[in-house]
């Protein structure tokens, strides 16, 4: 087996495991159906394979930037939307929530279903272990799906208010993740100035570490992140902690002036 390509698909699959459990939690407790995913994954693979097959023209883009950039964008759409999932649970406005589920679960497969497409090519191409490079993803993605599947069923085994609860504290931290990891792709490319770590936490947990690249993958963990990365993932934290608080003292107000 091949240790690495078995990490790079877990790590890959991974974040999107979490990310599916989780709105699959959220639409089988509102009962909206499974419609919404077979569109978002349709759409995510068709776009994927595109994305792909013009992987060299877009990374042309932008002075050479254009893969960072694209791939940042798609980040911060997908942070954005599960922004506006959390607040939507929040109001209990759950009607609205499937287009935006969609595009999440659409823009997601894209990313991630993109970089397993460009990694299988060049291997390929290179004449590799293909059975092994095959057998080692297939675990990988076994893994990921095991993930995804505890995930679900630990979520579901609470009662509805507490899972409604850990849904959106999963959605955040993951939103948040994906928002530094976008920052992340920004700095490479200069769009963002870099600068100092803020402070280093891999003599704890290193990045380079099968467990530091997994907590990266599911929610954007990195031992040294920079100013920009730190404001950023509170700020997205600060939203929804925000909301709810309001919605909370907006609701404990309405018995007594009843």
């Amino acid at each position: 087996m091949l240790l690495d390509i078995i990490i790079l698909v877990l790590r890959e699959t991974l974040e999107a495991g979490a990310l599916l459990s989780v709105l699959l939690c959220v639409s089988n407790q509102s009962k909206h159906g499974l419609n919404w995913l077979w569109m978002g994954l349709t759409i995510g693979c068709i776009a994927a394979i595109f994305y792909a097959a013009n992987f060299s023209a877009v990374g042309e883009t932008f002075d050479y930037a254009g893969q960072e950039v694209l791939d940042a964008s798609i980040q911060i759409i997908v942070c954005i939307c599960l922004l506006v999932i959390c607040c939507l649970l929040i109001l209990q406005k759950q009607l609205c929530i499937v287009p935006v589920m969609t595009v999440v679960i659409a823009l997601s497969i894209t990313r991630e279903l993109t970089e397993m497409i460009i990694f299988y090519t060049g291997f390929f191409q290179s004449q590799g272990d293909i059975g092994k490079a095959l057998t080692s993803g297939f675990i990988g993605l076994m893994i990921g799906v095991s993930f995804g599947v505890l995930c679900y069923v630990a979520i579901s085994s609470w009662r509805p208010a507490t899972s409604k609860k850990l849904q959106i504290a999963l959605l955040t931290l993951i939103a948040a993740g994906i928002s530094a990891q976008a920052i992340q792709l920004l700095i490479q490319v200069d769009w963002i100035s870099a600068s100092k770590p803020v402070w280093d936490t891999g003599w704890i947990l290193s990045e380079s570490s099968i467990l530091g690249q997994l907590t990266y993958a599911v929610l954007g963990y990195e031992a040294t992140p920079t100013y920009p990365e730190v404001v950023l993932y509170s700020t997205v934290i600060l939203i929804i902690t925000s909301v709810s608080l309001v919605t909370f003292m907006q609701k404990s107000r309405t018995p007594e002036q009843a």
